[in-house]
């Protein structure tokens, strides 16, 4: 959000008080019974050593949406969504919306598109058909790597504590989003 020429006069700035606060969710993915990790950016369902597609499944509030052959999905919090999400093909969430984007990675079929849910939702995904558990890995921010067993379920949902973030005062996300995007440039020729 701070270019390097302004670094000092910012940091100065928020440390002097003068700042806006944005609080974002974390999200929790959980494998079985085991601990929970949490995740700033996104949960990532996807293949490991395999050149092939996995096969899997994925159910929200309890309620059955798809199943799904592709490389794998990203569950990503609205500060995710400017990362791998938007790589992917997702949408750009704002960063005060209470929603999370379910987005494959490579799918099979066109008919799979990103979607995007209420926060307070629980996803749930389960490996099935041909894919082999082992072949498939959970990545919480490209950092913690999680291994899905046999008749195991990842359960994904937004976590009770939030992130506090300093900006600048006067700091405007879609500014950034210029910045970072291009957006509104003309092609150079």
């Amino acid at each position: 959000d701070i270019t390097p020429d302004d670094i000092g006069r910012c940091v100065a700035a928020v440390l002097d008080g003068e700042y806006e606060e944005d609080q974002r969710f974390l999200l929790s993915a959980q494998v079985g019974n085991r601990a929970p990790s949490l995740a700033f950016n996104d949960v990532v369902l996807h293949k490991w050593n395999i050149a092939r597609m996995i096969e899997f499944e994925t159910w929200i509030d309890g309620r059955f949406v798809y199943t799904q052959r592709s490389d794998g999905l990203i569950i990503s919090t609205p500060t995710g969504s400017t990362a791998y999400a938007l790589s992917g093909g997702g949408p750009l969430l704002t960063p005060g919306l209470d929603a999370i984007a379910l987005v494959p990675i490579c799918p099979h079929t066109l008919s799979n598109r990103p979607i995007v849910i209420d926060a307070a939702s629980e996803i749930e995904i389960s490996v099935c058909g041909h894919t082999d558990p082992q072949d498939v890995r959970i990545t919480c921010d490209g950092a913690t790597s999680l291994t899905i067993g046999e008749g195991e379920k990842l359960r994904v949902n937004r976590h009770r504590t939030r992130v506090r973030l300093l900006h600048p005062v006067g700091h405007d996300h879609f500014d950034v989003l210029r910045a970072k995007l291009g957006w509104g440039e003309l092609p150079k020729n």
